[in-house]
């Protein structure tokens, strides 16, 4: 196939080699990758790889068929004009098990009190527990054999379960669509929201942010939810910001673990509030910044898997994982 494909990404070493690769492996496909007038390579793209566009650039782009998104996270996209050029969008799902290894990281953080006696030991040289002569209720808690609950039962829903089942926690999963059989480490599948929450302790949420999930978790719902711990790796805005502070500071919530948030730095910039209200001064509350599939290991199969799938696309005119644009994943 003779396509032209512009790099709009960030480029680091190992992105340069593959993308030589695929010159050697293509030499009748055109690879841009240099920034200089790139306004004028991106009018006859075939293909953008990017995973923030503007609606302006992808107007621009008036051969644009396939756009790459090199991660999962497709909602910095403009979806609808996409949808109406028919343009296609292919994403990867390959950071899926360090997701979850980080979900899992931060329910084990809050429940074992680690980030609360680490503090306490280096700043105050503060003892907790039996060897301190105090109370034998000072000290943590386990999540072995609890009830847990995954929103979204996708790449990332099915690895956090596979994970529990290390703990002998019983996975109840949310889903939006019936299907025939359970998952793999799932007991259970429900399409109930407040069936799955009300039979869990850990609420886990992994759900894209699509016109369906927005607020999903209401502050209603939120209120709902006493004596829960609640993680989101999804999106920010899959759960109210109000109402999530709310039901954190009048401990109707026992705790939320939080790497997506509302708010965040400008380009260029690492500072910025990450929400409207003070949830991150709030005690019962894990902070993570939107890191969960960035290790080294996640954005090294990221590039491989996203150069696969470029392969493919030149090769036979499809990529090995499209998204359905009308359900947004």
């Amino acid at each position: 196939m003779s396509v032209k494909i512009v790099f709009l990404n960030k480029l680091n070493r190992a992105w340069a080699e593959n993308i030589e690769g695929l010159r050697k492996e293509f030499p009748y496909a055109i690879f841009v990758t240099e920034q200089n007038n790139i306004d004028h390579e991106i009018e006859d793209a075939d293909v953008l790889v990017a995973g923030v566009l503007s609606l302006d650039v992808v107007r621009q782009a008036r051969n644009l068929k396939m756009i790459f998104v090199p991660y999962v996270g497709f909602d910095a996209l403009p979806l609808d004009h996409i949808k109406k050029r028919g343009i296609r969008v292919a994403n990867i799902h390959v950071n899926a098990p360090f997701v979850a290894e980080r979900c899992i990281a931060m329910a084990l953080a809050f429940y074992g009190k680690v980030v609360e006696y680490h503090n306490d030991l280096k700043e105050d040289k503060k003892w907790h527990g039996y060897h301190a002569s105090g109370s034998v209720k000072d000290t943590w808690t386990s999540i072995q054999g609890r009830t847990c609950a995954i929103i979204g039962t996708g790449a990332i829903g099915t690895h956090i379960a596979r994970y529990l089942k290390a703990f002998d926690c019983r996975v109840i999963g949310f889903k939006k669509r019936p299907s025939e059989e359970i998952p793999a480490c799932f007991d259970k599948i429900t399409l109930n929201l407040r069936e799955a929450l009300s039979e869990s302790e850990l609420v886990f949420v992994t759900l894209p942010l699509t016109p369906e999930t927005k607020g999903l978790f209401s502050a209603e719902i939120l209120a709902g939810m006493e004596g829960k711990f609640l993680v989101n790796v999804g999106r920010g805005e899959v759960v109210d910001e109000e109402g999530l502070y709310l039901a954190l500071k009048n401990g109707t919530l026992k705790g939320a673990g939080l790497d997506v948030w509302y708010n965040y730095p400008e380009k260029g910039k690492n500072t910025a509030n990450p929400s409207r209200y003070p949830i991150v001064d709030l005690p019962n509350v894990i902070l993570s910044p939107h890191i969960a599939g960035l290790p080294p290991e996640a954005s090294a199969k990221n590039i491989t898997a996203t150069i696969e799938s470029i392969k493919a696309y030149i090769r036979a005119g499809r990529a090995i994982s499209e998204m359905n644009i009308d359900r947004m994943y």
